[in-house]
């Protein structure tokens, strides 16, 4: 925003020149620059906007920096001269204050050259007397004024209401808008003269002929003026103001300086005021600590300082609590000037102590705190090693948008979709239930260019339980073929996988129809060509044939989706400490003929369950089929039993072995050997 050197110099005396201006703003307050002539820019935070887009505003914190007080301006009494006035009607909840005065007897002419000045200093060009007075005040105390042709309204009374659907005002520039009832307009008692806040309209514009006005000043709520402002596609700075939230003590201020202008420069004769402020705007009282204060930014002020460095910004220093006559005061209220919309709470008077005494000036110190390890370390560090785990296998990492089109619904998937609230298009709808969907879409986005795609993905994805939204972290495989199987190559992959990061203990069981659909990855893997991903009786995934999009027509699909925080967790039991059992163990194996499409997984898992507290190892040493032996396999287990707490007889381990030559005997069909 451009600002006046020489009118910030006029308000605040204690500026030694442009540069040192310049310096001080920028190491207190705001950062500025040199924009040539007379004009200093200075980049405002939009929630200082309200006391800060002044030259007022500026002035009074290059005033605190200096160690004074910017002077009170004399209070305007503006003398009645006509007995003239416009009633005010607000109709429109979004107007929190509005004002306005007659004048007659306007001489249209040039502004006096020093405001002139003013005006290109700030970026805009002079046209009049009367429209640089309302741009010059609105440069001035922040509160953007506006002006009206009283012979050209109909009716002698302003009313702020909501727009009818499809009325017409036609702004200054020619611009025709059409309106809604959710628009606020100025209007007299027929037809719109503006949007409120926004711009002017043409029926009442100011011209050279003009002798009768109806000078206005409003506060409108600002987050209305913002959205009205792009749904209207209108911009201006009066919208700027307004919608970063102005105060509506500054309404009054504002007119009364336009008034006194314009009766010393365009000759006009002034009516009463009329004010109209229904909701008037609450004063805010904030209790302050200063032991607190110098704990949060690491000083040692006593009351004095505080005090004094929040009276040169306008605070006022309430009421001490009541305290012992020996005791110095540490803690009072403060009173926040009503133009500081900013401020909310005691940190935010902690900010303007520290940047009025210097952030240069604070003191660093380490922190002292207690270090203690987050945990979210291991699971990036098992995160990376996956993925160079899988580069090195050959894969591609792909990284897609954490959000799915609205075409999908919960039936696609197990759990229910977590919608956006304010979705900006239907293909950004949903967050992603699952790494499935949008790894579909990247090999029907590739398969014109390769015949073979191998890709992977780590990321975030979401689901409802209830009422509650939970995210997990997801490892997504997807491997596609046009002309070779690809199931049993990912069911490699993912074994290597596993013993690459540490996990041994883990096997693939088919899935019952009952138990897959319920996962967020079943709208994608075919029923019966599916497995689970099973790893201390816990499922960590799953496994299978892709269902094909239409347009991949015979392409072979195989997908793999694994939660990774369950992974770390397994991952990190495995390699945990456990004591060496003291007893031996004891060894059987156990050989068996079963038909030759029964799982090994399935016959591992049976054998385990057996006696979970004796059985302490189970693995598969041999496998045998051939043509001869018509459609049955043979396979031998060797079988661990070993116990914690005293050594294992025969008798008991026996006993083990037969009921486990039971179980396959029942469950597989098998022939003991």
């Amino acid at each position: 925003m451009k600002f006046s050197h020489k009118l910030l110099k006029k308000l605040s005396p204690e500026i030694k020149n442009k540069k040192d201006l310049i310096e001080k703003l920028t190491l207190f307050s705001f950062e500025a620059e040199d924009a040539g002539n007379d004009t200093v820019e200075i980049k405002l935070p939009p929630n200082r906007y309200s006391d800060a887009a002044s030259h007022i505003g500026i002035a009074r914190e290059i005033s605190a920096i200096y160690g004074k007080k910017l002077k009170p301006f004399k209070e305007i009494k503006l003398k009645k001269i006509i007995n003239r006035k416009v009633p005010v009607e607000i109709k429109s909840s979004v107007c929190n204050r509005m004002s306005d005065i007659v004048f007659e007897g306007i001489k249209i002419g040039p502004s006096p050259k020093w405001m002139q000045d003013v005006i290109v200093s700030c970026g805009m060009r002079p046209i009049n007397n009367l429209v640089d007075i309302t741009n010059y005040v609105m440069f001035e105390t922040g509160q953007p004024i506006h002006v009206l042709d009283l012979d050209k309204m109909d009716g002698d009374k302003l009313i702020i209401r909501n727009a009818k659907n499809n009325e017409i005002v036609e702004l200054l520039d020619g611009t025709k808008i059409k309106l809604d009832s959710n628009i606020s307009v100025l209007a007299d008692m027929k037809d719109a003269l503006d949007i409120a806040g926004i711009k002017g309209g043409k029926k009442a514009e100011i011209t050279s002929e003009t002798e009768n006005i109806l000078l206005t000043a409003g506060n409108f709520e600002g987050s209305y003026i913002y959205k009205t402002s792009k749904r209207v596609g209108v911009a201006t700075d009066a919208s700027a103001r307004f919608s970063r939230g102005l105060s509506p003590e500054l309404v009054n201020t504002a007119i009364l300086r336009a008034a006194q202008l314009i009766r010393d420069f365009c000759n006009g004769n002034p009516g009463a005021i009329v004010d109209i402020y229904p909701r008037k705007q609450p004063k805010k009282i904030i209790k302050l600590d200063v032991d607190h204060l110098n704990s949060f930014i690491g000083t040692d002020f006593d009351f004095k300082a505080v005090k004094k460095y929040l009276e040169l910004l306008g605070f006022q220093i309430k009421i001490p609590i009541a305290k012992a006559s020996d005791c110095p005061i540490t803690k009072f209220i403060v009173e926040a000037p009503q133009y500081r919309m900013d401020i909310e709470e005691h940190r935010d008077l902690y900010e303007e102590v520290a940047r009025l005494y210097g952030y240069n000036n604070l003191k660093s110190a380490p922190p002292h705190v207690h270090l203690i390890p987050s945990g979210f370390e291991d699971q990036i560090i098992l995160e990376d090693k996956i993925k160079k785990v899988l580069v090195k296998f050959g894969l591609n990492e792909v990284l897609n948008n954490s959000f799915i089109s609205g075409v999908y619904n919960k039936k696609d998937f197990g759990n229910e979709l977590v919608e956006l609230e304010n979705p900006i298009s239907n293909e950004f709808y949903y967050l992603r239930p699952s790494l499935a969907p949008n790894l579909i879409k990247n090999i029907e986005s590739n398969s014109r260019f390769f015949d073979e795609i191998s890709i992977f993905e780590t990321g975030k994805i979401f689901f409802k339980i209830g009422k509650k939204t939970n995210e997990i972290s997801s490892l997504g495989i997807i491997l596609a073929s046009k002309d070779n199987e690809t199931f049993f190559k990912l069911k490699g992959l993912v074994s290597e996988l596993f013993k690459r990061i540490g996990l041994i203990d883990y096997l693939f069981a088919p899935v019952a129809e009952n138990d897959w659909v319920k996962d967020f990855t079943a709208g994608y893997l075919k029923a019966g060509e599916t497995l689970k991903i099973d790893s201390g009786g816990k499922i960590i995934g799953y496994l299978g044939k892709a269902k094909n999009p239409e347009d991949l027509g015979k392409w072979h699909i195989s997908l793999a989706e694994m939660d990774i925080e369950e992974l770390l967790k397994l991952v990190e039991g495995e390699h945990e400490y456990r004591p060496l059992s003291k007893y031996p163990s004891m060894v059987r194996d156990v050989s068996i003929l079963v038909d030759r499409n029964m799982r090994v997984g399935d016959i591992t898992q049976a054998i385990q369950t057996v006696d979970l507290k004796y059985i302490n190892d189970v693995d598969l040493i041999d496998e045998y089929w051939d043509e001869k032996m018509e459609n049955k396999s043979s396979l031998t287990f060797r079988i661990v039993f070993q116990s914690d707490d005293r050594t294992l007889t025969d008798e008991e381990v026996n006993r083990e072995m037969e009921k486990i030559e039971n179980i396959l005997r029942m469950n597989f069909k098998a022939d003991i050997r």
